[in-house]
């Protein structure tokens, strides 16, 4: 990732990356007084522009995605990149379907999403989630 587009991202709930790593390494965390929302069904944009193609041996369904807002995105002031938890971007969330969960970022709300299945072909990727919140 580019320093300038670093520059457009905000910055990730550090205590939620926390959170997601654990439970991808199997761990079984208190849930207090936490409650995982379900929100919607949906694919990642654009995997084919960034390392999704790169890293796509490491992509497996089940594996925790974090969403990063980009609201000084020149194509998009919605955009929501979608990245793995290792910070590698893998594409971004359609523009069709950003809207809401863009304005529950910006209110301060967790969202994450899970992989549920994946495709490839010489020229696609397609990566499909599930998109939730947790609410605290």
């Amino acid at each position: 990732m580019t320093e300038n587009n670093k520059n457009n991202l905000t910055s990730v709930d550090k205590k939620m990356l926390d959170v997601l790593k654990a439970l991808q390494k199997g761990a079984d965390l208190p849930k207090p007084f936490g409650t995982e929302i379900y929100l919607f069904r949906t694919y990642i944009a654009g995997t084919q522009y960034y390392s999704a193609k790169d890293n796509i041996e490491n992509i497996k369904e089940k594996d925790f995605l974090i969403f990063q807002r980009e609201p000084e995105n020149p194509h998009d002031s919605k955009a929501i990149a979608v990245m793995d938890l290792n910070s590698n971007k893998l594409g971004y969330i359609p523009r069709s379907e950003n809207n809401v969960i863009s304005n529950l970022m910006d209110a301060g709300k967790n969202i994450y999403g899970i992989i549920t299945n994946k495709k490839c072909t010489e020229d696609y990727i397609n990566i499909e989630i599930k998109v939730f919140m947790r609410d605290y």
